[in-house]
């Protein structure tokens, strides 16, 4: 029988500041201790952004994904999102959302215990700066999520620069000079509870709260703001959602913490979940854990990595193994021994699928089933 601690998926949403390297471990170091099975970042700095899943993977975190590694727009800019798991999962297309900087959002489908969960990180960037790519951004959000028929598993985070204020009966004041930034706003932070994305810190813990996650300064006077969200579908099922604020020291945002207890339980085959901490062996490519770009993911039962869940190691030992023969050097039988059909399928799609997607995503999927069967 499951522990009420199997029922539980704990997820936390952090604007980590554009941290330095040195910072981002000790930010890293935190969340360790707080057990998650989920994270996701924003502002993830440039310095950082280039080895971001090793840090990740060195500090517990075996599936991992960085928005710098798939932005195709705006290649100059500094800082993007990040996904830490300790379940696998697929990012989906940076068209998932059709706004600018793109980078600064990831958007992905996670294979857990509890069955496939759609999760999106976003940093919307502040008006004040950026007024209309802030309005464009809701404006993609809402138009993306705002679905009739939503999956029942899944959740929006990030940092989202909104609102200005709560009241406590619950009214919710927006920022925006003009009536469509007021409106595009508002789509997002109200208006996505009528499509099954309720704010999940209110749902929890109510309003009249003082809760903040970021303050401003000006002229010697503060001015706290709740700008970090998780929204979440009825079905996740929050229980708990509290504002770490014993790490704000580590950063200007503070982490924002949702444990929730999914009400369709545990998936049928899995009696207990595995919460100790992954290594990283010495030998293991950091690429290892790089997810694949899906653009039609395979279901939860269909997807390999939970037929064989090693197939994730082998496909990067492979990798090292044939990037080393690409640049000349002997493909050796211990490098074959780690070839897979998924892996197989993957890097027929590398080969040919540049003047076909169809291609590239049929190669890949008849290789996972031949592997699964």
């Amino acid at each position: 029988m499951a522990s009420p601690e199997d029922e539980q998926l704990r997820l936390i949403t952090w604007n980590v500041e554009r941290s330095s390297i040195s910072r981002f471990e000790e930010q890293m170091t935190a969340l360790q201790e707080r057990t998650p099975d989920i994270v996701a970042l924003q502002e993830v700095g440039v310095k950082t952004s280039r080895r971001p899943r090793q840090y990740l993977r060195n500090h517990g975190f075996e599936y991992t994904a960085h928005s710098h590694e798939f932005r195709f727009d705006d290649p100059g800019n500094s800082s993007g999102c990040a996904f830490a798991s300790r379940w696998p999962f697929r990012v989906l297309p940076p068209e998932t959302f059709e706004m600018p900087n793109k980078h600064q959002a990831l958007s992905a489908e996670f294979f857990t215990p509890f069955g496939r969960i759609e999760g999106h990180t976003v940093h919307v960037l502040p008006g004040s700066i950026y007024g209309e790519v802030k309005t464009e951004m809701f404006e993609a959000l809402y138009d993306r999520l705002a679905v009739d028929d939503p999956p029942e598993y899944r959740f929006l985070c990030g940092d989202f620069n909104s609102p200005k204020k709560e009241s406590e009966s619950g009214e919710v004041t927006v920022w925006g000079s003009d009536e469509s930034w007021i409106n595009a706003e508002r789509s997002v932070m109200v208006d996505l509870a009528d499509h099954d994305l309720t704010d999940v810190y209110r749902e929890v813990n109510g309003y009249g709260d003082d809760a903040y996650s970021w303050t401003a300064e000006n002229n010697g006077n503060e001015f706290p703001r709740r700008f970090d969200h998780v929204f979440a579908s009825q079905r996740l099922h929050a229980t708990e959602a509290s504002y770490l604020h014993k790490y704000d020291d580590l950063s200007d945002h503070t982490p924002l913490e949702v444990v929730f207890a999914p009400k369709g339980g545990l998936h049928e085959e899995v009696k207990e979940i595995d919460r100790g901490t992954f290594s990283a062996d010495d030998d293991q490519t950091v690429e290892a854990s790089s997810p694949p770009v899906s653009y039609e993911a395979l279901t939860y039962e269909e997807d390999v990595r939970k037929v064989a869940p090693d197939a994730n190691y082998r496909r990067g030992r492979f990798k090292v193994g044939w990037n080393d023969a690409v640049n000349g050097k002997e493909l050796n039988e211990e490098v074959l021994s780690q070839l897979t059909w998924e892996n197989l399928g993957w890097r027929l799609g590398k080969l040919f699928g540049e003047t076909s997607e169809d291609l590239k995503e049929d190669l890949y999927e008849w290789c996972v089933e031949q592997q699964i069967e």
